[in-house]
Order: C-alpha cells, then sequence, then structure tokens
C-alpha cells in the first residue's frame, strides 16, 4: 500500500497583479506587479462559477419546448471575500482596498500604449494557483474606525472572471509541467526565495532552475524573466 504525503506550510493566500500583454497574445499575462496584495486572513471559503451558453431557436408554430444548442463555454468565475484588519499599521487597511479597487481600472502602461487594461489577477495560495482573471467589481464594507476617522478594519467582496484561453489544472495532485506564468526578478531575489514565495517551499528552487534550463541558479539577475513551472511534487512513503 502506498500513502500520499503533501508537505504542508502555513503561507498566506495573496493576489498577484501582472500588467496586461503588450501584445496580441493573450495566452500569459505580462510581467508582474510587486508587491503582491496578500490577505490578512485565509479566506474561509471560495465559490467558484461554470456554465455552458446554450441559446433555443424559439418558433410561434411550436408545440414543444425548443432543443438548445450549444454555443460554448463561459468564462469561470470567482467569488472571495477579504477581510482586513489594521492591527498596529494605521494605514494598511485603507491602501490595500485602494489598491483592490485599483484592480477594475486601466494600467498606466496599458494606456500608454494605448491599450487599456486593469491588471490581470491571478489568486494564489502557496501551492495552488487559479486562472488569471480580471477584477468584475470590489464592494468595500469599513466596520471599524479610530477616533479620527482613520479605517482600522474592512471587508470586502471581489469578483473575478476568468480571462480565457486555454485552461490550467486545478487539481493540486494532478502533476505536468504546464507553466504557472512569468516572473521578473527584482534585486535580492534567489531561486529559493522566488520557490518560497510561488509555492511555499523554498527547496522548489530546483524545479524553477530546470524549468529555465539554467546552468548556474545563482547568476540570475534585476530584470531577468523566469518561467514558473505548475508541477506539484508529492512524497510517498511505503507503508505495510
Amino acid at each position: 500500500m502506498v500513502a500520499v504525503l503533501y508537505e504542508a506550510a502555513l503561507v498566506r493566500a495573496e493576489l498577484v497583479m501582472f500588467e496586461p500583454p503588450p501584445g496580441d497574445d493573450s495566452s500569459q499575462p505580462g510581467r508582474e506587479r510587486l508587491p503582491r496584495l496578500p490577505f490578512h486572513f485565509n479566506p474561509e471559503s471560495l465559490s467558484i462559477n461554470k456554465a455552458g451558453t446554450w441559446p433555443r431557436t424559439l418558433s410561434p408554430d411550436a408545440a414543444k419546448t425548443a432543443t438548445p444548442q450549444f454555443a460554448g463555454s463561459e468564462p469561470r468565475t470567482m467569488a472571495v471575500e477579504m477581510f482586513f484588519d489594521a492591527g498596529d499599521n494605521r494605514g494598511n487597511v485603507q491602501k490595500a482596498v485602494e489598491t483592490l479597487m485599483s484592480c477594475c481600472e486601466p494600467t498606466p502602461d496599458s494606456i500608454n500604449a494605448k491599450r487599456p487594461s486593469p491588471p490581470w489577477l491571478r489568486l494564489q495560495w502557496g501551492r495552488l494557483q487559479y486562472f488569471t482573471a480580471l477584477a468584475r467589481s470590489v464592494f468595500a464594507n469599513y466596520t471599524l474606525f479610530a477616533p479620527d476617522g482613520v479605517p482600522l478594519r474592512a471587508r470586502c467582496s471581489v469578483q473575478l472572471q476568468e480571462m480565457g484561453g486555454s485552461v490550467r489544472r486545478q487539481n493540486p495532485t494532478s502533476g505536468g509541467d504546464e507553466s504557472a506564468g512569468t516572473h521578473e526578478v527584482i534585486r535580492g531575489e534567489s531561486l529559493a526565495s522566488l520557490a518560497y514565495a510561488t509555492y511555499g517551499d523554498p527547496t522548489r528552487w530546483r524545479d524553477i532552475a530546470r524549468y529555465n534550463s539554467l546552468d548556474d541558479p545563482a547568476l540570475v539577475s534585476p530584470g531577468q524573466q523566469l518561467l514558473l513551472p505548475e508541477r506539484i511534487e508529492a512524497k510517498y512513503e511505503e507503508t505495510p
């Protein structure tokens, strides 16, 4: 009998923001916009919806209901709540909410390129990365204030809609060497720190190095673009 054991690490869910791709290729987002927006508290639930389009051709002479014809798949949608609590950082809540609100507005770079588009988003929680999406709506409800009116607590309802294109596997046991996107190296970053930020496991730097055919993993430099593998590895332990 073989038991499958997965490494567990306590990591925060975070919203990763990307620049829209500069060209016509919409299969991959552009460079990552830093910093990421971490959840103050990991979500208790995520609601994901998928639907198909089935139009019916109606006729006044038809005695029965028309047969639906499949016309295509709707993009997936996700509903998630983000709860922010200031703690000792009084300006943190308002800044986080403003960052969320900006996800519904075109980025300055996309405006300058005359291709206005809001940032592309991806909810990432340790090893699990969800589909690339756009923010359909952000609703913020401030629930606690300091005596001078500074918001100290907020609950935000975020509605995300899938960008489309090829569908990535979401099952963390599915394996495979698909790409989870690209990452632009920043100053002071190493493959180990990138692996921890992406997968919650610094030892996965070897996967990144192998995926990018790096002969010397120590020679990564700021501005370098890296592909991130989406493969999730499991550890196996023989049991009687």
